[in-house]
């Protein structure tokens, strides 16, 4: 396995080098985050989501450190291993189960790293994607959707096309996963510019819990219910109806960062100009305002995502303990995060405007050692509708794919959201999920961007918190932007 080339143009070398500064401090600022699912991530949200490590992964004795070790399952020194990593063991029970049906022997070559939490992964991955020579080296890698541009606009990944992959095989894909997959500024329906390839599609929601609509909104059909949530006026309105009828014991989010991606995903610009100047959305002053509407009107329990008590709120009654009747989520969230209370429960309405969270995307590195076979699972998880039907049916992933959506759809499974849709609303759990996934836009993501809705996270609390002004708030937000990108401009 060869070095990897030298950067060819001099500002994205020194790009991809002050992210890699801030790596270390991204894994700090979200460590403590987790749901009973270290799953996507969150999450990614942030991915970003979050399925716990496999209950058999070994953890670092060194009491001061507190990085999970790798879980490797097969044979690295094997002359013809094949290294595949991810953070979790999602893309292994696919590999081990709908891909070795169709091709056993293959599969049994495939050596898979479980880096054991997202908040390790990057560090992890980064450190050996600089030893080709090391045989844990990745010929293939999961990627969320929240850094993936990262390493899609570096050298460190080869392009589908040279494994092989062409635009006709990918043409079912939805687009706003191809931008993200695809090098920046370069065009997408040219297979040598796309380095990445998800198998999920991620459209938003706000998931809400059928039992507390009917005590405190009085009713549970979902069209009443999406009226409640057509935008930010009616959405605070109803936190107000919520938290007054019961007295405070409920409220419609457990914090005001429910709203968090529905705004940042319906942006219109980047943070920064094709001149590199920092930008602020609009979209991002608005997020800050109505956090602060319901923190200082108390219709929140003010938790942060993925805390212990933003994780009890999902099972509380409402009565004698305090719950949430709303999270925003997307497919995955529905059967990877909400809790048991939820089963049979759940009543699934749109955002107040398109946004998508989270995603996997697969990519083969510039050092693949059989890009082949790299080409054959990327097809089968991404491309190929039966394969993409298959991972349906294991794990009730809403696919990246129009056709295999088709065809879930056409045989009526994944109807009831993996048992968790409330029965007499009589949703489909694909069919909801079709229209929001039409049109979405990832067009003013960045490769920064997970470490900027970071700082913007901070000053969003200082602001809602009243420790600042708004415009004070925005202009520490510009300018820990360009502290922490030095090649991005604040003027």
């Amino acid at each position: 396995k060869r070095m990897k080339n030298e950067k060819e143009e001099n500002s994205m070398k020194k790009k991809l080098i002050s992210t890699l500064l801030c790596v270390s401090m991204v894994a700090a600022m979200v460590a403590g985050w987790g749901s009973k699912d270290d799953t996507k991530d969150a999450n990614n949200d942030a991915s970003t989501t979050e399925k716990t490590a496999d209950a058999d992964t070994d953890t670092d004795t060194d009491s001061d450190s507190t990085e999970v070790e790798n879980t490797i399952t097969g044979d690295p020194s094997a002359d013809d291993a094949f290294v595949v990593w991810g953070w979790n063991d999602d893309i292994k029970n696919i590999l081990d189960g709908p891909f070795a049906e169709q091709y056993p022997d293959l599969a049994k070559r495939i050596v898979f790293v479980n880096a054991g939490g997202s908040d390790y992964y990057q560090t992890k991955i980064d450190e050996i994607l600089d030893d080709p020579d090391n045989e844990l080296y990745p010929d293939l890698m999961g990627l969320e959707v929240d850094y993936v541009l990262k390493y899609v606009n570096s050298d460190w990944l080869t392009s589908v096309g040279d494994c092989g992959i062409t635009a006709d095989d990918y043409a079912n894909q939805y687009q706003y996963n191809l931008d993200l997959g695809t090098v920046s500024g370069e065009d997408s329906s040219d297979a040598n510019n796309v380095k990445a390839l998800f198998w999920q599609a991620t459209p938003g929601c706000f998931q809400l819990r059928a039992d507390l609509c009917e005590k405190y909104l009085g009713t549970t059909d979902p069209a009443a219910l999406a009226e409640k949530f057509k935008d930010l006026d009616t959405i605070v309105a109803t936190a107000k109806e919520v938290n007054d009828a019961s007295g405070g014991k409920c409220k419609l989010f457990s914090g005001y960062d429910e709203i968090k991606r529905s705004l940042t995903g319906s942006r219109t610009q980047g943070f920064y100009d094709e001149n590199d100047k920092i930008t602020i959305d609009d979209n991002i002053k608005t997020y800050m305002e109505t956090a602060k509407t319901l923190y200082d009107e108390d219709l929140t329990f003010n938790t942060d995502q993925w805390s212990a008590d933003w994780s009890a709120n999902m099972s509380g009654d409402g009565v004698d303990s305090n719950a949430a009747l709303a999270y925003m989520g997307c497919p995955w969230f529905v059967y990877w995060s909400l809790s048991d209370a939820w089963k049979g429960n759940t009543i699934l309405v749109p955002t107040q405007t398109k946004c998508y969270w989270g995603g996997t995307g697969l990519a083969a590195t510039t050092d693949c050692a059989d890009t082949e076979l790299a080409a054959k699972i990327m097809k089968f998880f991404t491309c190929d509708e039966d394969g993409m039907v298959a991972i349906n049916a294991l794990n009730s992933d809403y696919v990246n794919n129009t056709a295999a959506v088709s065809k879930i759809i056409e045989a009526g499974t994944s109807a009831d959201g993996n048992g968790y849709l409330y029965p007499d609303a009589g949703q489909n759990f694909m069919e909801f999920f079709l229209p929001l996934a039409d049109g979405l836009d990832a067009s003013m993501v960045t490769a920064e961007d997970q470490q900027i809705l970071s700082l913007m996270d901070t000053q969003t609390k200082a602001y809602a918190t009243g420790e600042k002004d708004l415009d004070t708030a925005l202009a520490d937000l510009t300018a820990s932007i360009h502290d922490t990108f030095s090649y991005l401009s604040a003027e």
